[in-house]
């Protein structure tokens, strides 16, 4: 392209170069790189496919264990309770003093009672002994600090 330049009121014509097109060059496609990574690419999608089906075997699997325990222990809480039952009907006086009658020939001595009385009954008591006789009563309040 032609192009006028103005230096001291004369004309002169300078030529601009064009730009040179690039020519593009038609690369040639290595198809052994393609399939390779290809390859490459189903590998690791195969590799996380079964990585994901591994985990998720090991779920399944805990799952399978957790209820299996949970069912043992509903069995277990089961007899436990059984069992505190049957101790606390072998740890009762009755069956005790009949044990003792009738396998050991023991008989139980009625001098050596003690029963154990309720405070409120005591209480009762030493009100209704304190009107009739106070000299009791003074021994009562010595006796149980009421």
């Amino acid at each position: 392209m032609l192009a006028r330049k103005y230096d001291n009121y004369a004309w002169e014509e300078i030529e601009y170069e064009r730009p040179v097109e690039r020519v593009r060059k038609v690369k040639k496609v290595d198809y052994k790189l393609v399939r390779r990574r290809a390859a490459v690419l189903v590998l690791l999608v195969m590799v996380a496919y079964f990585a994901a089906v591994a985990r998720s075997e090991s779920l399944v699997r805990t799952g399978d264990e957790l209820v299996a325990l949970k069912q043992q222990e509903a069995t277990l809480l089961l007899k436990n309770s059984e069992i505190k039952i049957e101790v606390e009907q072998l740890k009762g006086p009755e069956r005790v003093t009949s044990i003792a009658e009738k396998q050991l020939g023991m008989t139980v001595a009625r001098n050596n009672i003690y029963v154990k009385a309720d405070s409120r009954k005591v209480a009762y008591d030493t009100a209704m002994l304190m009107q009739n006789n106070r000299f009791i009563a003074f021994l009562l309040k010595i006796c149980y600090n009421i």
